[in-house]
């Protein structure tokens, strides 16, 4: 259900920035992208661990039969953390021209302060979505990403384009496409609360009458969240100290601020956003994955555990290699097709992060592992030596390669943390399964792939042009991919089971 609501917003949210880049242009999508990152930046900071925190303490309480200590679990959570939200939305709306100027875009203060209010309504909104993913329920999660994404697409970009027509300036046109994404997060706060609600009417069966008290339940509820929180916050400032690198760098490189807003807005919207398109899947398996192991690991049940891990992993790679693949070898028709041809090459740049997509995937499938098994401070280790050698690689290559050199530290960063957490998985509970299985099959079915629609875009672009034949291409490695998957054998029910419409593409592919 996470996957397929996540492949809805991210198809609304594509229908969203692509109208909206050619309405604001990139000078207009940097001042946007200014805003929301800096927005992020204090979500991570505030709310970061708190779904993944609340939802392994359910999950753990549910598998133990204590029901009546998920209600003071909730309401412990909700009370803490709409304090820190407001204190964060405060902070991000009467900040917002020192935050603007800190990072070189001092033109974006007014999209900061018109997202600052989201912070608020997404620390309510991270309770209610860990409470219901820990009973296993992820009708509310999918529900609810789905109307702050129509709400972005129908208030954002209506009100971005009111703006324009009334002949505003740019930074008033993006702080009104900000505004979008404010007011679906408010409604979607408002439906989370009517579903706990409606969920809190229903009987709920009792199998032990034991509560642990309020300060006991908010210090383990810290201590899952606060290293999920400084391990996020870690990756979320390094990329918020990207943003004034990229500018700055490019800057001292000799290019005006204008240029550098422009190949920072072609680089952010254009090659980050396809690059962040297949995580949709890996998030949504990441996330119904962690309250499963937490579950099983309260049990004590290894034999779920060691199942269950194997079968992530392996769904993982075959999700992520086959997306990397494409862009390699696609990625210039891809973002043309997309967002119109341009003196930027953001498809230079999507082909290079490209080789980035799978091990993205595994840090965001391995981080859940870990904080389900209690390791939460193992990610934040590995994501602080990932946070250095971008920041590292970004402050030499973008000086000797401009726009390019970011793209190539982003790689080196994930392919850190990757290897980092897998060590640590693998010492930990020893369920990974083998590289022979996991990661020799798809691989070679996705060279394969990639290597067929790169030779089907080549042969027929000069026939039927360059978005046909992309097109065309793609349809076509899919087909291809599948036939070497069952090639080489690297299918396996069980696994195919966990993917939306799982049995029937069994039924399909005849396992």
């Amino acid at each position: 259900m996470l996957i397929a609501a996540n492949l809805m917003v991210k198809a609304i949210g594509a229908v969203f920035r692509i109208p909206l880049d050619q309405l604001l242009g990139k000078s207009g999508m940097g001042l946007f992208n200014v805003a929301y990152v800096l927005y992020t930046t204090m979500l991570v900071v505030s709310t970061a661990g708190l779904p993944v925190a609340v939802s392994k303490m359910v999950a753990e309480s549910v598998s133990l039969g204590r029901t009546r200590e998920i209600r003071r679990i909730v309401w412990a959570a909700g009370l803490v953390f709409a304090v820190v939200g407001a204190a964060f939305s405060g902070t991000l709306y009467w900040g917002a021209d020192l935050l603007s100027g800190l990072v070189g875009n001092p033109a974006a203060a007014p999209a900061v302060r018109a997202i600052a209010p989201s912070v608020f309504c997404v620390a309510l909104i991270s309770v209610i979505r860990g409470y219901f993913q820990g009973l296993n329920d992820m009708g509310p999660t999918a529900l609810s990403q789905l109307i702050e994404a129509l709400g972005k697409l129908l208030l954002g970009y209506g009100l971005a384009h009111a703006a324009s027509a009334k002949g505003l300036s740019l930074a008033q046109c993006a702080a009104a496409a900000v505004t979008g994404v404010t007011i679906g997060e408010a409604v979607s706060a408002v439906y989370l609360l009517l579903r706990l609600c409606i969920r809190r009417r229903r009987p709920e069966p009792v199998f032990s009458d034991f509560v642990r008290p309020c300060g006991t339940l908010l210090r383990e509820l810290l201590s899952t969240a606060v290293p999920i929180t400084i391990g996020s916050s870690v990756m979320s400032l390094t990329n918020l100290l990207d943003v004034a690198l990229v500018m700055n760098r490019l800057q001292d490189a000799g290019c005006t601020i204008e240029q550098a807003n422009a190949l920072y807005g072609a680089y952010s919207n254009r090659a980050i956003t396809m690059f962040n398109l297949p995580q949709t899947v890996i998030l949504g398996l990441s996330v119904s994955v962690l309250p499963v192991l937490s579950g099983a690991f309260a049990r004590q049940n290894f034999t779920q555990i060691s199942r269950t891990v194997g079968a992530a992993v392996r769904l993982t790679l075959l999700l992520a290699l086959p997306a990397g693949a494409g862009y390699l070898m696609l990625g210039e028709p891809i973002v043309d097709l997309l967002f119109g041809a341009d003196s930027v090459s953001a498809g230079g740049l999507l082909r290079i992060l490209g080789l980035a997509v799978p091990m993205l995937a595994m840090v965001s499938l391995t981080n859940a592992i870990l904080q389900a098994f209690g390791k939460p401070f193992a990610p934040v280790k590995n994501m602080l030596a990932g946070g250095a050698v971008k920041l590292i690689g970004n402050h030499v290559l973008i000086g000797t390669l401009g726009i390019y050199g970011a793209p190539i530290s982003t790689v080196l960063c994930y392919s850190v943390i990757a290897v980092a957490n897998l060590w640590a998985v693998s010492r930990c509970i020893r369920a990974l399964p083998p590289v022979r299985e996991a990661l020799l099959p798809p691989f070679m079915a996705a060279a394969g792939m990639g290597a067929c629609a790169n030779l089907l875009y080549q042969g027929f672009f000069p026939v039927i042009g360059s978005s046909a034949a992309v097109l065309m291409a793609i349809g076509a490695s899919a087909v291809i991919y599948v036939g070497l998957l069952r090639l080489l054998g690297a299918m396996h029910r069980e696994d195919i089971l966990l993917m939306p419409c799982g049995e029937h593409l069994c039924l399909l592919l005849r396992l």
